[in-house]
């Protein structure tokens, strides 16, 4: 059964109504992830708007998701990167029967009792799930 990975940018669960508040997505669709400022970490995804063609050359493109997670101290990227691709690589090991066994809360920032994957994650800035091109 495939894993999905929850984040929540969203304090107020009467606000949480759209695709920059909250996303789930397939463990599968992880890219990578790499550092954006000095307390910020970025995790991309494959897309989940999937747009092709219209560059000069005839090269297909895609546009591509990303989640913005803000690190508790600065410079601990390495640490956090450690600490998110162990958590990944262990969600095959997480117990099948269990209830949340599919559904792994990397970051959920609900003000009732936040809730992080890894303890160097603080928060999450920004979920940005790229719209479709015309």
């Amino acid at each position: 059964m495939e894993k999905y990975l929850y984040f929540r940018t969203q304090a107020t669960i009467g606000d949480d109504d759209d695709s920059a508040q909250s996303a789930c997505f397939p463990l599968s669709s992880f890219l990578g992830m790499h550092p954006t400022a000095d307390d910020t970490l970025t995790l991309f995804f494959i897309p989940q708007i999937r747009v092709a063609g219209g560059v000069t050359d005839g090269q297909d493109f895609t546009n591509s998701d990303k989640v913005v997670l803000t690190l508790g101290s600065v410079n601990t990227h390495k640490a956090a990167m450690k600490g998110l691709i162990k958590a990944f690589g262990n969600a095959s090991s997480f117990r099948e029967d269990s209830a949340d066994a599919d559904f792994i809360v990397v970051a959920d920032d609900i003000s009732t009792g936040t809730s992080y994957i890894t303890p160097e994650i603080s928060a999450v800035s920004t979920i940005a799930i790229g719209a479709a091109f015309a």
